[in-house]
């Protein structure tokens, strides 16, 4: 019964006091009075709950965690980078005070409760911010105009490993680059010195504010957040308020834009979108995404939520369904921020399901017609199965009508589009698998006992026994990595695209006196043996990627767990699709290098990536002013160069482009975020079906079907 519980809330899971001043330095006058900051000390329940959460991660968690001196030391690195991941607010002297004091101490007292040194820390970090937030706001008293623009420094955007300031002149430095920074974005996106004088004085007082007004659970939250990551990324804490929001998410009754944030150095940072919300929707906004301001209505203010916490900035976008909300967002690849105005709604089962359509092929001579459908996410309707509803709808149910609608109208091959799925309901993938193959395992769940569960499909009667194509990206996870996996292992179709997230282990939500406990409880296996954790899926044929992996993906995640092998367990398999993959890619690679749409998507990409991987920007408005405009140029000079080689008419300046719907569309691969992707408006998804046309014509040569049944070969145990 247990084990019952377990996988289908695992389905479920898937879906988705320094008491003294500041150090002395003598290298400057003494920092701005901080008196005014009372120092947060832990509450008895606080220490009561960290002591439950210690005991269930040491009992149950996947991963056993010794708390030793080395724990420590690492618990204390995550905490400190956590709290500044810019390594811009901590001194080395802090640091190194810290290293002394508790580097071989933290293990300790969290076998006693004892929070104090995580407080100490936390106190100190908020003095230090309210020391900043002085200093800036002191320096915008006296106007922007007295800031430097034209020297020749430039700032480090990219400070995760960088070390911490040396003194307090040093760090004064460096914030008052950062702000020289801000100012230079703020003009280049045509704001007067008024409105930034403004902007940014409101922003730094907000945060001033914010900072005053901490209470205990902000540093119980941040340590604990930072102590059970140190086991793996997908194990939290959740309070009573948190406890209740996640429990909102995965009914998938909140209304609001559908997309799941994360706060990351000061910013709310867009982590995932969820299909069939507005924000996927809308095909204007991807993961890593920055939030910089939100507005009410189409007219309201835009109110700045830099640095404003994570809760606030939701409370600012959450809202009625029909009301209209505009982020202000700063994308990953670009220094130029840009307005998205979107209609809040629940996002409905409706929403989210399963669709169709046919491409339609022409190849010397012959005719060939491809069905395409299109998953967003492993839905199944619990509150209908609960009510033991016999018509209840899923994703399984849904596909396999769709397919066999598909093959009422006589398709020549099958692609299942699983781009930006995130996973979902466990049960719907191993059900998904079964309408292609006739039997057989399709994942293995090891748990923390190193038991070994595998699920499967026992009905041997099959939806779809045609050439079939699985189209995944970096943001295909959990449930379509298996589903995924499955198929490539079976041999029962190709894979395309980027390789998929990585993400494969199981949580459980365990109840503590207040709030609840997610952790990490088993791990995903494929019927291969190997491991869906860290690595993902790797495609038969792989597509260009916007998404960076050291970005996006389990293994940009610290702490993420490993991947590794177990034993294959017994499934019937075929090599031959594998043995055609070296013809078919060439056979793409040959046919992309002529393709207009496809070319153009390839270059968007690689401009995309080398901005998003810029590491330092000049402080020179000047200098900046002119990248820019050399920026625009290329993405300019890019779609005419296209929009020539389609036959339509060119654009006559990059504001004309700005206009066009083809600038309101994130590069190539996330078109499957649009309500509707189709071969004219998605190079990846058209490229697609003429490769499976590829494998269609090649086995119609051989004369036999794709099918896994005569030739195979039994896996043997490892």
């Amino acid at each position: 019964m247990h084990q019952t519980r377990t996988f289908w809330l695992a389905a479920l899971l898937a879906l988705l006091a320094f008491a003294q001043p500041l150090w002395a330095d003598t290298a400057v006058p003494a920092p701005i009075a901080v008196g005014s900051y009372k120092p947060l000390a832990p509450t008895q329940e606080e220490s009561k709950i960290s002591l439950e959460v210690v005991n269930q991660l040491q009992q149950h968690h996947y991963q056993k965690v010794k708390l030793d001196n080395a724990f420590s030391k690492k618990l204390l690195k995550a905490y400190l980078d956590d709290l500044d991941g810019s390594h811009s607010v901590f001194l080395a002297s802090d640091v190194h005070q810290f290293d002394n004091q508790y580097q071989d101490q933290l293990d300790n007292d969290l076998k006693s409760g004892n929070l104090k040194p995580a407080f100490a820390i936390y106190n100190l970090y908020q003095k230090r911010r309210i020391h900043l937030m002085e200093m800036l706001l002191a320096e915008l008293h006296q106007g922007v105009g007295k800031l430097d623009l034209s020297s020749d420094q430039t700032l480090n955007l990219d400070r995760e490993h960088a070390p911490w300031p040396d003194n307090l002149k040093a760090q004064g430095t460096l914030w008052t680059q950062r702000l020289e920074n801000e100012v230079i974005n703020m003009r280049l996106d045509g704001d007067k010195p008024d409105k930034i004088q403004s902007v940014l004085t409101k922003r730094y007082e907000s945060q001033l504010q914010r900072i005053r007004q901490a209470e205990p659970t902000d540093a119980f939250m941040a340590y604990m957040d930072a102590y059970t990551h140190s086991y793996d990324p997908h194990t939290d804490y959740f309070p009573p308020r948190e406890s209740q929001n996640f429990d909102i998410r995965m009914k998938l009754s909140l209304e609001g834009i559908g997309a799941v944030l994360r706060s990351h150095d000061e910013y709310t940072e867009i982590v995932r979108l969820v299909p069939g919300g507005p924000a996927a929707k809308s095909g204007q906004l991807q993961p890593a995404d920055r939030i910089v301001a939100v507005g009410q209505g189409p007219k309201g203010k835009l109110t700045d939520v830099v640095g404003m916490r994570l809760d606030e900035v939701v409370q600012l976008i959450r809202g009625p369904a029909g009301s209209t909300v505009r982020l202000q967002i700063t994308p990953p690849n670009s220094k130029q921020s840009k307005v998205v105005t979107l209609v809040r709604q629940k996002v409905k089962l409706e929403d989210q399901a399963a669709s169709k359509h046919v491409i339609d092929i022409d190849r010397n001579g012959k005719h060939y017609k491809i069905g395409v459908i299109t998953l967003p996410t492993f839905y199944v309707d619990f509150q209908a199965l609960q009510a033991g509803n016999p018509d209840y709808r899923s994703a399984a149910r849904d596909v396999h009508k769709l397919l066999d609608e598909l093959n009422s109208e006589h398709v020549d091959g099958v692609i299942m589009d699983l781009r930006n799925n995130g996973g979902g309901a466990l049960q719907e993938a191993v059900r998904l698998v079964g309408l292609f193959i006739r039997s057989g395992p399709v994942v293995q769940i090891r748990d923390a006992g190193n038991r070994i569960n595998v699920l499967g499909d026992r009905n041997p009667s099959v939806a779809y026994s045609g050439p079939l194509a699985v189209l995944v990206n970096r943001l295909s996870a959990s449930a379509s990595e298996i589903f995924t996996g499955a198929i490539q292992d079976y041999g029962r179709g190709l894979v395309l695209g980027s390789r998929t997230f990585g993400k494969g282990t199981v949580q459980t939500l365990i109840p503590l006196s207040q709030g609840q406990l997610k952790l990490t409880e088993a791990k995903f296996y494929r019927v291969s043996g190997e491991s869906t954790q860290d690595r993902g899926v790797l495609p038969g044929i792989t597509y260009p990627s916007i998404i960076a992996p050291d970005k996006i993906g389990e293994s940009a995640l610290a702490n993420a767990l490993p991947w590794d092998k177990i034993a294959a367990t017994r499934y019937p398999h075929s090599k031959r699709i594998a043995k055609r993959v070296p013809k078919l890619k060439a056979e793409h690679q040959a046919r992309i290098a002529h393709e207009p749409a496809y070319q153009y998507l390839v270059k968007r990409i690689r401009l995309a990536r080398q901005q998003s991987q810029q590491s330092s920007v000049s402080l020179n408005l000047a200098q900046r002013r002119r990248e820019r405009q050399h920026e625009e140029q290329v993405r300019l000079s890019l779609a005419n160069r296209y929009r020539k080689a389609e036959g339509k008419p060119v654009f006559n300046s990059y504001a004309a482009l700005q206009k066009s719907d083809v600038s309101k569309t994130p590069a190539g691969e996330l078109m499957a975020h649009t309500a509707k992707p189709t071969a004219e408006n998605d190079p990846y998804l058209h490229e697609s079906a003429q490769v499976l046309v590829d494998l269609v014509r090649l086995e119609q040569g051989r004369g036999a079907s794709t099918t896994v049944s005569a030739d195979v070969q039994s896996a043997p145990t490892q």
